[in-house]
């Protein structure tokens, strides 16, 4: 298979299983049929990087296959008064969260590309929560249950679907940006949150990053619920200067006691209200994320400003932009061309990056940069599937190694 058509990012293209038992005989028959090639399960194909092969330690992306979960799709179940909700995993977001709004209720971590075609299944294996998050907390602390086929066939039942539930191995988290490398979900359990009531978007206009990253971490810390906090370059929100891009919740009266603070801790600072048309705009662009060639990076926020120094000129140039969101905790970048100095990059500076989007030109594969041994997930992975039938992550040594040998 060419890395066009891993790349492609047409669903309709991938065959896809009818049912979950399609599913299990695919994969019970996978090391007779594939010829070595490994399986990677896809939803709605919103995010095509992340259903790439990763490269190994020669740059030689490894061979693979996908196959889509759209038609294992449907709202199992849903008690509006037990805030709860199931569905199957090629169920399309859009319809998700359509049912929820009709009893005035959401996924508040803001689940990206729903209008995309993204599906809640390849939400989870994403592991990429929104804006929302900063407030309400992301995935992991929403999923409540998860039902997956290992690399063997079975399907195997997780968590329960109540809100309090302790037993046993977490599962279901476990599978949150697992990116189909651990199984094929099928069915997953969510706890949902009422809808915001009349948020209202602000734009801090901060001149420079060094004063914009102080602010941020100033309103990051104050005693007041806002909804998200994001951090533009010049050239998203305003054409010169750095900006603070907040989601206040409301009502009315609640906003303009959260603002009050919020003004009187940044001080002189321009700030100006987003109309509902422009907020839509501005909120949408940072949560799709969506480019030629997008890449998501964990970080911290006291990186910022290394980060935005040390950031290669040469893809500047090129025209490549990037934002912080969560309050300086994650970076988004986005480009056109081959990831290799974004890659070299990361590696300097001990990041790892997901490719959430790639072209023709990346052979990079879904996980990029600097990634560290994680011993659980390579026993699990181990465990759930033994014969190698789905791709595998790419991990760094073991840190024992990396002292033995230094």
């Amino acid at each position: 298979m060419s890395d066009s058509e891993i790349t492609a990012s047409n669903s309709g293209n991938i065959e896809a299983p009818e049912s979950v038992r399609h599913w299990a005989d695919l994969i019970r028959d996978w090391k007779a049929s594939s010829t070595g090639d490994h399986l990677i399960p896809v939803g709605g194909c919103s995010k095509p990087g992340l259903s790439q092969a990763n490269s190994n330690a020669d740059a030689v992306v490894t061979s693979a296959r996908r196959f889509s979960t759209r038609n294992l799709a449907g709202i199992l179940q849903y008690d509006p008064s037990e805030f709860t909700i199931s569905a199957a995993s090629g169920t399309p977001l859009h319809e998700v969260i359509a049912a929820l709004a009709e009893h005035g209720q959401t996924l508040p971590f803001d689940p990206p590309r729903a209008k995309m075609g993204a599906t809640i299944g390849g939400c989870v294996a994403s592991g990429w929560s929104g804006p929302g998050r900063w407030r309400y907390g992301g995935l992991r602390d929403f999923i409540l249950a998860a039902s997956f086929l290992d690399g063997l066939g079975n399907e195997v039942h997780t968590g329960a679907p109540v809100v309090k539930n302790a037993a046993g191995f977490d599962f279901p988290k476990l599978m949150v940006g697992s990116l189909g490398r651990l199984g094929v979900l099928t069915r997953l359990t969510f706890k949902v949150f009422p809808q915001s009531v009349e948020p209202q978007t602000w734009v801090v206009k901060c001149g420079d990053v060094a004063t914009a990253t102080l602010h941020m971490q100033t309103l990051s810390r104050l005693p007041i619920e806002l909804d998200a906090i994001e951090l533009c370059q010049p050239g998203m929100t305003d054409p010169d200067d750095w900006c603070i891009v907040l989601r206040v919740p409301g009502p009315q009266s609640v906003a303009e006691s959260i603002m009050d603070r919020v003004k009187n801790s940044v001080g002189e600072t321009e700030m100006r209200k987003l109309s509902e048309e422009h907020a839509e705009k501005s909120w949408s662009k940072l949560l799709h994320v969506d480019g030629e060639v997008s890449v998501r990076i964990p970080m911290t926020p006291r990186q910022i400003e290394t980060i935005v120094q040390s950031f290669p000129a040469q893809l500047s140039e090129l025209g490549w932009r990037f934002h912080f969101g969560l309050a300086g905790n994650v970076m988004f970048v986005t480009g056109s061309g081959d990831l290799s100095l974004l890659d070299s990059w990361l590696v300097e500076h001990g990041l790892a990056g997901l490719v959430l989007d790639a072209n023709d030109a990346t052979t990079r594969g879904t996980q990029i940069g600097m990634w560290r041994h994680d011993e659980v997930v390579v026993r699990v992975a181990k465990a759930i599937d033994p014969q190698r039938c789905f791709a595998p992550f790419q991990f760094g040594e073991p840190m024992h190694f990396v002292r033995s040998g230094a």
